[in-house]
């Protein structure tokens, strides 16, 4: 692998942009609501297209140690569906103790450091927003499930190999397994 400098810093800036993006989320709720679907949705495929860049951008730098940023990719990820969640209460796409709920489940978890465990939590918002998208600007729905599939396609044996054996693993851990889940980012 070709290695170019400065390109963790690149990766740095997507993930703290993965973040703000989910600030901006709960933004466009607070202030068009439902008429900002659109916008949510091409903001949510925004944010994971730096998720999905900034790991290898982060590879790519000779620099061998990983900066406070990098470390700290996962909770980006967690900004943002906590910024959809935020986005569904406030365009009364969701009952306000429905996503409370959610969000205190999916923190919960994630402070008790079951990250894996919280995978499905903080995935829930975004299959909620993905239905509404489909059911009111379909080819909005549509081009977020594009996206998602390309995805799962370009990324199948890491999605294969590395996410789906941690949650598994995690999940046999409630059960009083041996082994305990590796508590890294998603």
């Amino acid at each position: 692998m070709t290695k170019f400098r400065h390109t963790r810093s690149l990766a740095d800036t997507l993930t703290v942009s993965r973040a703000l993006l989910g600030l901006c989320l709960a933004g466009l709720g607070l202030v068009r609501g439902g008429t900002a679907l659109p916008t949510a949705v091409l903001v949510v495929i925004l944010s994971w297209l730096t998720d999905l860049l900034d790991g290898p951008l982060a590879r790519r730098d000779p620099s061998p140690e990983s900066t406070w940023i990098g470390s700290h990719d996962a909770e980006a990820d967690l900004a943002v569906s906590l910024g959809v969640a935020s986005y569904l209460v406030l365009s009364d796409y969701l009952a306000a103790w429905l996503g409370a709920t959610l969000v205190l489940i999916t923190v919960g978890l994630w402070i008790l450091h079951s990250h894996q465990l919280a995978w499905p939590f903080y995935a829930l918002p975004y299959v909620v927003l993905g239905v509404i998208a489909f059911q009111e600007t379909p080819p909005f729905g549509w081009l977020a499930a594009g996206y998602l599939l390309a995805t799962a396609a370009v990324r199948w044996r890491r999605l294969r190999d590395e996410f789906l054996p941690e949650f598994f693993q995690a999940a046999a851990s409630l059960r009083g397994g041996k082994d305990r889940p590796n508590h890294g980012a998603p």
